[in-house]
């Protein structure tokens, strides 16, 4: 801090809200910077435990401001029920606004999402969560989305729906939906207007007054780089960019004022959706990890895919966000395991890749591994340095040393203070 991103280093699901949470205590701005409610950021402290979706991970700070920002799509029924649950809980929710510059995710966004999945050959899938985040960053790139600016003024939306619909309604019964009116989108945008008119803001004089005053601010990033939309294994990417350079243009922070760029990274791999996983795990050492770490989607309850460390990545997503350190989440899971191992590198025919390759080529390749012992001890009571055992302090070393960067926090548990900074 003072500007700080937080950002996936791996293919999402990483435990950004539990990082966020806990340097939320002490921030001044939180802005969530990219992507929609298709991913949970699961926070566990004496509110109870949540899976937020569009809020930003410092609301518990009542302190804090947490702005939804400009690189968002906001689908304003999952966040009024989100901000719902989040005041039946005893959680002050009056520091929350939204950028008038982000888009709005429509109903026509989620059934077009659904339908064009379905549609998709076999083995093409890309996994999405069906809540309308492509189609509605695809309409945002084609310079006909709605923003939530529009909401407020029913003259300019009236419009601007008028132009958007007829294409929309021959998309739609393209797949056999049924069209859409433009008078009820209206009808559903006026609802919208009265819950949450008042929390629409510019947010370019919020951050920017707050960057410039020296206050703590904190990038929030949804997913991770594997699934960047330019840098991530596509076609089986999200639709936005959740790198640091990302947050640059979602937050509306130029670049040489973010300080610190935090990667998360679990003490293992896991990936939700299609596309390649070249560590990903198919036996009993898999299915271990998926139990014991409770690796099941916050979103959708999918099964997450898992596997070993794959240290390929983490060298890639550290060149490409600039990481200044890294925090390691999950490491009690691996309290259960005699041995682990870690991916140092890509076997492609008679080639060793040390950077993650375009997709076609990462199909191809085969991890290469080291073995760590395992230490079989109870980690999740640590909080220093120094109660963790050896072998753990070991194996996080190298996780940093493939990272390239500093581990200035390492996670044993998904409670606020089950944490250990170094």
């Amino acid at each position: 801090m003072p500007v700080t991103a937080v950002v996936g280093a791996q293919w999402g699901d990483e435990g950004k809200g539990r990082i966020v949470d806990y340097l939320g205590q002490r921030a001044d701005l939180v802005v969530r910077f990219q992507g929609g409610d298709n991913a949970g950021h699961t926070v566990i402290n004496d509110y109870g435990k949540f899976a937020l979706h569009l809020v930003p991970s410092g609301i518990f700070n009542p302190a804090t401001r947490c702005l939804i920002g400009a690189g968002t799509v906001v689908n304003f029924d999952t966040l009024l029920a989100e901000m719902a649950t989040l005041h039946q809980a005893g959680v002050d929710v009056s520091n929350l606004w939204i950028d008038r510059r982000a888009h709005v995710i429509l109903p026509f966004h989620r059934q077009l999402d659904g339908a064009e999945e379905d549609a998709r050959k076999d083995g093409w899938e890309v996994g999405t969560t069906k809540r309308g985040i492509g189609p509605a960053y695809a309409d945002k790139a084609s310079r006909q989305g709605i923003r939530v600016g529009d909401v407020l003024d029913p003259a300019r939306l009236r419009t601007r729906l008028e132009m958007l619909v007829p294409p929309k309604n021959r998309e739609l019964a393209f797949y056999g939906i049924a069209e859409v009116t433009v008078d009820a989108l209206m009808t559903l945008c006026a609802g919208w207007r009265d819950a949450v008119g008042t929390r629409v803001v510019d947010g370019l004089p919020l951050v920017r007054d707050a960057v410039r005053s020296g206050h703590r601010v904190l990038l929030e990033g949804q997913l991770g780089v594997m699934r960047d939309l330019d840098w991530g294994i596509y076609p089986f990417t999200t639709s936005s960019s959740p790198t640091a350079g990302g947050g640059c243009v979602g937050a509306g922070v130029p670049p040489r004022a973010i300080d610190e760029v935090l990667g998360i990274v679990k003490a293992y791999s896991t990936s939700v959706g299609g596309g390649p996983f070249p560590t990903e795990l198919f036996d009993e050492v898999g299915e271990k990890l998926r139990r014991i770490g409770e690796e099941y989607g916050a979103t959708t309850g999918r099964p997450r895919r898992c596997g070993w460390f794959d240290g390929v990545a983490i060298g890639y997503a550290g060149w490409l966000n600039g990481f200044t350190g890294i925090a390691v989440t999950k490491l009690d899971v691996l309290d259960h395991f005699d041995a682990l191992k870690l991916c140092t590198g890509y076997r492609m025919g008679d080639q060793v890749l040390d950077y993650v390759p375009d997709t076609a080529i990462q199909e191809q390749v085969e991890p290469i591994y080291e073995t760590w012992a395992g230490w079989r001890t109870d980690t999740s009571r640590a909080r220093s340095w120094d109660d963790l055992p050896d072998a753990a302090k070991r194996y996080v070393t190298r996780i940093g040393e493939l990272a390239g960067v500093p581990v200035r926090f390492v996670s044993v548990g998904p409670e606020r203070d089950q944490i250990i900074v170094l």
